[in-house]
């Protein structure tokens, strides 16, 4: 994926085949858009308003184009633009709509979207009266936050009492803690499309295989969907072509929503390239960075071919897959929430979901054991689920073990099951058994931050010996779908050569 090199560096071949010469400014050495043959110029600086200043001081440009990098140029155009310099795409009024909190929940309920509860607050007392309207589990996140940083799930007072305290440095009465309803259990979709001056095209709707909660950069997703129903996605893509047409975007525009109970919330947009359009573009064939530099340039629905280009004609299916760097980092908590903690991805394709899913596992270097004891380690609320998952897992051959409630659970349902002590019941224990070998891998589902940390050991001894270990139910219910596919031993591959569209 590369995420951001791919949008910058098509970005600029695709300005350069319009006839215009690009500069890029970045300040990674690590990544291919730092190539010295990839734009007509390269200045290696920082991203920061004085360094970018000067640069453009020199060159004088007709324009900045600030929807490929990321957050950070989006963060900087506005100075840019006092500065005198001229924005390419989308506006800043666009932009604010978008990126403003407050303006953007205006926005959707002039549009009639549905949008979580939220509020806007500057200290604990303030969050304690927000807290009692919103209803817990409430999702908090400081103001002007990238990758997810800080952002928590908290379940009550307590945590809500702890996060403040942890965070305090960050919040204030000029730097508010936006406090939102948490949709436990919904099922959370990416959107990339592009808009021009009259003309839109989705590229993609993105399912995420974990529930809502985790961040989009560390979830897993499929295209085409596999769980929302056809009316939903529907639904979906119409919502965000009308938001993309209030807010008069041109270019890029990534949106973030969630469905439960069939209901469709809008939860965030991004004016900008997303983390997720090199994995849509390799899906569904959908030259999406070209088009978005069509739509910057001025393009009219006459001047370009868009016509034949419709995600939904894709005959494969493709998985995000998700590299983490647990291994490197000993206090590293392997966990899903909405902080980010990935490193990159890889994608699985496949003439299913289950084919899709395995080679999408098996590129993250993550064990598909074909036999051997199943550890399960469960909060109350997902043992119904579980247990139908642990059934199929029995029926496959695999043993199960478990803690002292998961285990009577289990076995009150029918389902033999070894019960195994948890850390503080003394030794031998969970951790022990693991560490021995034992364990071909583990569900451990958990939430709230005591429970995180009493758990983290079975986590850490999971990632300390390369044991696959599933955090999120819905994760676990594709790690044994996987596990059903290699059991076929049939793999077929497709080079990505044959997708015209995006070479």
């Amino acid at each position: 994926g590369i995420e951001f090199d791919y949008s910058c560096v098509r970005g600029v071949i695709a300005f350069q085949k319009a006839g215009h010469q690009v500069v890029m400014i970045n300040s990674n050495p690590e990544t291919v858009s730092t190539d010295y043959d990839t734009s007509d110029i390269l200045f290696f600086e920082p991203l920061t308003l004085e360094h970018t200043h000067e640069v453009m001081r020199w060159i004088q440009p007709k324009g900045f184009v600030a929807q490929l990098g990321g957050q950070t140029p989006i963060s900087i155009a506005h100075d840019l633009v006092g500065k005198g310099y001229n924005l390419l795409g989308s506006s800043l009024r666009a932009i604010d709509l978008a990126e403003d909190r407050g303006l953007f929940t205006e926005i959707c309920k002039e549009l009639e979207f549905k949008i979580p509860q939220s509020a806007m607050v500057g200290d604990f007392a303030a969050a304690q009266i927000a807290a009692d309207k919103i209803a817990y589990p409430i999702i908090c996140r400081p103001s002007y936050v990238l990758g997810g940083r800080r952002m928590e799930v908290v379940e009550n007072d307590h945590e809500l009492e702890s996060y403040f305290i942890r965070h305090k440095d960050f919040i204030s009465k000029d730097r508010l803690c936006m406090m939102d309803q948490f949709l436990e259990g919904a099922l959370e979709v990416d959107v990339d499309l592009v808009r021009g001056q009259d003309w839109i095209i989705v590229g993609g709707v993105v399912e995420h295989i974990e529930a809502a909660g985790v961040h989009s950069g560390d979830s897993m997703g499929v295209l085409p969907p596999q769980r929302l129903k056809p009316g939903t996605s529907e639904k979906i893509e119409e919502l965000s072509c009308r938001l993309a047409d209030r807010i008069e975007i041109i270019g890029h525009l990534n949106l973030q929503l969630a469905v439960k109970d069939d209901e469709v919330y809008m939860l965030e947009a991004n004016p900008r390239s997303s983390r997720s359009v090199p994995f849509v573009v390799k899906a569904t064939g959908i030259p999406l960075i070209d088009l978005g530099v069509q739509a910057v340039l001025g393009k009219t629905k006459k001047e370009i071919k868009i016509s034949h280009m419709n995600w939904r004609n894709t005959n494969t299916v493709s998985v995000k897959g998700v590299v983490f760097p647990f291994k490197k980092f000993s206090e590293a908590d392997s966990i899903l929430g909405p902080e980010m903690k990935s490193t990159g991805e890889s994608m699985g394709r496949g003439a299913d979901y289950s084919e899709a899913l395995m080679k999408a596992f098996q590129s993250c270097n993550m064990r598909l054991p074909a036999n051997g004891e199943v550890f399960f380690s469960l909060r109350d609320k997902d043992k119904p689920e579980m247990l139908e998952l642990a059934k199929v897992l029995s029926g496959m051959g695999y043993s199960l073990s478990a803690t002292k409630g998961t285990s009577e659970y289990f076995n009150q349902n029918g389902l033999e099951t070894l019960e195994v002590r948890k850390v503080h019941e003394g030794r031998p224990h969970c951790v022990d058994r693991i560490r021995s070998g034992e364990v071909a891998f583990v569900i451990n589902t958990t939430r709230g931050r005591t429970s995180i940390e009493a758990s983290f050991n079975i986590r850490r001894a999971c990632t300390d010996y390369s044991i696959p270990c599933l955090t999120e139910s819905d994760a676990a219910q594709a790690f044994v779908l996987a596990l059903k596919n290699t059991r076929r031993n049939q793999v077929d591959v497709a080079p990505l050569s044959k997708m015209e569209n995006y070479l």
